[in-house]
């Protein structure tokens, strides 16, 4: 990092690369030159912290087709709005483990779908 120089910080890592808050998304924003890494964190119902950019995890995971877990799709109220979905708060760490990650705007970033 330069002294005058800009600090380039990767929200939610290269995301514009990689599906957004993955290992490979951070490991890549880290290899372009990132200073720093700015995650967004949710808690789990273990209360430990993942980095996800919300609580919603359909858009982000395969688990809807994870039948096991059908039964826990629900609605919540976030930030003021009626939401239906899966949420991390429902769901322990090893359970999030078992889901893959999967790129939010595949239409906008077709390449992050690999």
């Amino acid at each position: 990092m330069a002294a005058n120089g800009p600090i380039v910080i990767a929200h939610r890592g290269a995301s514009g690369e990689r599906p957004e808050h993955t290992l490979g998304s951070y490991a890549l924003a880290i290899d372009q030159g990132a200073d720093f890494i700015e995650p967004d964190l949710v808690s789990t119902k273990d209360g430990v912290l993942v980095a996800r950019h919300e609580n919603e995890i359909s858009e982000t995971t395969d688990v809807a087709a994870h039948p096991e877990f059908a039964d826990r799709k629900t609605t919540k109220t976030i930030d003021g709005q009626s939401l239906t979905g899966w949420f991390t708060e429902d769901f322990t760490l090893a359970e999030l483990k078992t889901l893959r990650a999967k790129e939010r705007l595949p239409q906008l970033r077709p390449a992050n779908t690999a």
